[in-house]
């Protein structure tokens, strides 16, 4: 357990920034009406070249592709029958990062929060209430906690168990920094409060710290 503390510690601080910002403040609508246009009912991102296409679909499918990658330099490896350690990192690595996004999105399908755009207070019909609290009766569409979008970086925690040391710390920063951008693109797009990234973030760091905690056993 005292190995993944590091991926413990993202889980519980994540999941404390996102009660914060939803639930203990106005956080999150404080930050999704820095990009909300009152005047024109909409948020102006939403549909930004460099947003949309680049940092929302290329990033996304950026993942597939590193996965795959992964998976076919496991299925050359096992095929071969060579280097058995290797073979187990990246096995680790694929089954926990998927598991990540998995459960990711089955969380978010079966949740009544909405996403910004279809909130009333920005344009939408939906009702805005906080994490915790019982569902309105007009809470809109849902299926938007916790952020699918940021799950395909924050998904890459997988790779902390499999190293140690200087790599390790390189990787947790690395893979944050890619979390922030991604779950920032969706805040400004209006796609999501900062509250779903954060849940996000906390969900794969909790699935990966199982499956670690699991593995070693």
């Amino acid at each position: 357990m005292r190995r993944h503390a590091d991926l413990l510690a993202v889980a519980v601080l994540s999941a404390l920034l996102a009660l914060w910002s939803n639930r203990w403040s106005d956080g999150d609508l404080i930050t999704a009406a820095w990009f909300f246009d009152a005047a024109a009912g909409a948020f102006p991102l939403r549909r930004q070249w460099l947003l949309s296409a680049v940092l929302h679909d290329g990033l996304k499918w950026l993942a597939v592709l590193v996965w795959l990658g992964l998976l076919a330099g496991w299925s050359v490896l096992r095929l071969r029958g060579a280097a058995a350690e290797l073979r187990g990192r990246l096995a680790f690595v694929l089954v926990a990062s998927l598991l990540a996004v998995i459960a990711v999105n089955m969380a978010r399908a079966q949740s009544a929060h909405s996403c910004p755009w279809y909130v009333a207070d920005f344009g939408g019909s939906g009702q805005f209430f906080r994490l915790l609290d019982p569902r309105p009766e007009e809470a809109g569409p849902g299926k938007c906690l916790p952020s699918g979008h940021a799950a395909t970086a924050f998904m890459w925690l997988a790779l902390l168990p499999v190293l140690t040391g200087a790599r390790r710390r390189l990787a947790l920063a690395g893979v944050l920094l890619l979390g922030g951008v991604a779950g920032a693109v969706q805040v400004a797009r209006g796609a999501h409060f900062p509250s779903h990234i954060l849940l996000s973030a906390a969900l794969c760091a909790l699935v990966v710290w199982i499956c670690a905690s699991l593995a070693r056993k």
